[in-house]
């Protein structure tokens, strides 16, 4: 029976899915390079380093992809929460023409967040994306003739300190997440019908509206200040497991699917680096299959089963996928991976957006958080590389069960 046909077991877990192999790489991301900001050296520092360690596996199919991006979140929610703010200072004193202007600010301002909540690039992308980046791309081919092509994705960048992503607690991320949109939506509502009924707009109303933009733009300021986080878990994490799955595949390939491995840069702002890639290589939408893990380095593992960081932007992976992780997991209870909805915006949103079939792997806390996410906190001794290792197995054995399935029929 070929290898790829047997089941593991923990005494039979490849080398380079083993803890000391893990722990090695994420000591190379966190020591030698340590915060690896968004279009930053560090950022590409650990791109040369990924490229380096592949090559010296035997991966030799590897391109990169450069490509410019803005260096932080803050250049896409500033502008919107600033026009909203100006939005109500020209209602407040512009008459019928402040109204209309400002009702359409507050509209444009909802509108364009809505967007971002599905990690959608603003219509002002083109303007605010003046730094370099870049995807790393390794494939690995299938033993024989390829019938699908696997994806694994893990991004390269990590996070500032951000107080208001995440807040401390989950209903207060999606509530906060949820306001800008609902506050532009009904301010803009109102001021275009008291523009069209020439009816005066109480102060009061205006004075609330004002501080509520207020808020935004100076908790969005504050989190511009913070400090970089080592980024160990976010994404540090993901790295290191696939480029443990990498050494694996070198020895020993699937039977009939390729693997591509895609290292991505600027994710934390808005995952650039994946929709660059989806619009320059077009892969196809059949055929295949897409597994980004995130932060799998501490907690319980899980396979997200419903995404989103607001009220109004829920978004789902690939459910085929998620039956054949739930398969995975039950045939392998020592991996002790469970099905979850989390609060959690990540690739999978720009995969499912453009149609693709995308399942994501993640960490979770005892409160069912994403354990350390965007504090400084993050980082190597908060590692647990038992959970590391598990998450790189169970990433291993759905590789095999979806070789062996072959194709999964939507």
């Amino acid at each position: 029976m070929p290898t790829s046909q047997i089941d593991m077991t923990p005494d039979t877990v490849p080398a380079g899915l083993r803890p000391e192999a893990l722990m090695r790489h994420m000591r190379m991301l966190c020591e030698e390079i340590g915060p690896r900001p968004s279009a930053a050296p560090q950022e590409r520092q650990a791109a040369d380093a990924v490229e380096a360690l592949l090559l010296r596996m035997g991966i030799y199919d590897i391109q990169r992809q450069i490509f410019k991006s803005p260096n932080s979140i803050g250049w896409m929610t500033l502008p919107c929460f600033m026009a909203g703010l100006l939005g109500v200072g020209l209602a407040f004193v512009g008459g019928l023409w402040g109204r209309i202007v400002g009702g359409l600010l507050l509209l444009g301002s909802s509108a364009v967040t809505y967007h971002l909540l599905f990690a959608a690039p603003p219509f002002f992308q083109r303007w605010i994306a003046r730094w370099p980046s870049q995807n790393v791309i390794a494939r690995v081919p299938a033993r024989g003739r390829a019938a699908q092509t696997l994806y694994l994705v893990g991004h390269l960048d990590s996070q500032k300190q951000r107080f208001q992503f995440p807040p401390p607690l989950t209903w207060m991320m999606r509530a906060q997440t949820s306001l800008p949109v609902v506050v532009g939506v009904a301010g803009g509502a109102v001021l275009f019908g008291a523009a069209l009924f020439e009816a005066p707009v109480p102060p009061f109303w205006l004075g609330l509206l004002g501080v509520a933009y207020l808020y935004a733009v100076l908790g969005a300021v504050v989190d511009e200040l913070q400090l970089h986080v080592e980024g160990a878990n976010d994404n540090a994490s993901a790295i290191s497991v696939l480029l443990g799955v990498a050494e694996t595949l070198q020895q020993q390939p699937l039977e009939r699917s390729e693997v591509v491995l895609l290292f991505t840069g600027c994710e934390e702002v808005g995952c650039v680096g994946m929709e660059h890639y989806l619009q320059a290589a077009a892969p196809p939408v059949d055929g295949t299959l897409w597994i980004d893990l995130e932060m799998v380095g501490t907690g319980e593992l899980c396979v997200v089963t419903r995404h989103g960081i607001s009220y109004l932007s829920s978004y789902r992976p690939d459910p085929a996928l998620v039956e054949v992780v739930a398969r995975v997991a039950q045939r392998q209870p020592w991996l002790r991976l469970k099905g979850k909805a989390m609060v959690i915006l990540e690739e999978v949103a720009t995969l499912r957006r453009h149609g693709y079939r995308a399942v994501c792997l993640a960490g979770t806390d005892a409160r069912g958080r994403l354990p350390n996410w965007h504090r400084l906190a993050d980082r190597l001794e908060a590692i647990e590389a038992d959970t590391l290792s598990r998450a790189a197995c169970a990433t291993w054995e759905l590789l095999r069960e979806l070789d062996r399935r072959g194709d999964l029929t939507p």
